[in-house]
């Protein structure tokens, strides 16, 4: 019965309006910091009310965490998968995922970097970075030491510091400057990570593994 009140009243194009909104959150969070960004502007930004936030989702806060949840819940489905099953060709799989799913939003990490530094203590901070840590789960992500436990890792790998390279190799390409890309003559684009994921795959099987699991491409 409260949900049929709570549904009272449902705005015309119901998951097309909130699909918006996610899209225009993302967009302007990615530009700005988070206090700099209104609701009224989210609004203008997706073309609707802006009391269509409260209704989907109750306060900015919240439309927020939905999405940097929705945004990154691919890869964090696989991350959780990668726990479970530890397989020597898992980093590759998981940065290929990652760079397939970043190449729609190619600026997505530079938000979520932000957010990493973001102070904790703060109430304002709490529904982010607690969005925030359930996308992005430490003990998930931290398979380089499983992968020494198991004997996967040449003897003279630390895993800790692969654990690092491996952070390098996911993030640092949406973190680099547009400015210093184009000095350079890089454009990322959906062609261009799938080249870069099949060379670092290629580095961290030739460069971490035992010689019994290499496979060249």
């Amino acid at each position: 019965m409260a949900e049929a009140k709570k549904r009272v009243g449902r705005p015309s194009g119901d998951s097309q309006n909130r699909d918006k909104l996610i899209l225009a959150a993302r967009n302007l969070f990615i530009e700005r910091d988070y206090a700099q960004v209104t609701i009224r502007e989210i609004a203008s930004c997706a073309g609707t009310d802006p009391g269509l936030i409260r209704y989907y989702f109750g306060s900015k806060e919240s439309l927020f965490s939905a999405m940097i949840r929705e945004t990154a819940l691919p890869v964090a489905q696989l991350v959780y998968q990668s726990k479970l099953d530890i397989q020597a060709d898992g980093p590759a799989s998981l940065m290929q995922t990652y760079y397939t799913i970043m190449a729609k939003h190619p600026h997505f990490p530079r938000l979520m970097f932000r957010i990493a530094g973001l102070d904790q203590s703060l109430p304002e901070n709490e529904e982010v970075t607690k969005a925030f840590y359930e996308v992005v789960n430490f003990d998930h992500i931290a398979m380089f030491k499983r992968m020494k436990d198991k004997g996967m890792l040449k003897d003279d790998i630390d895993d800790r510091c692969a654990q690092l390279s491996f952070f390098a190799m996911m993030v640092f390409p949406f973190l680099v400057p547009d400015n210093l890309l184009k000095r350079v003559g890089i454009e990322i684009t959906p062609e261009f990570l799938q080249t870069l994921a099949k060379q670092n795959a290629n580095l961290l099987r030739r460069g971490l593994l035992r010689e019994k699991d290499h496979t060249d491409e």
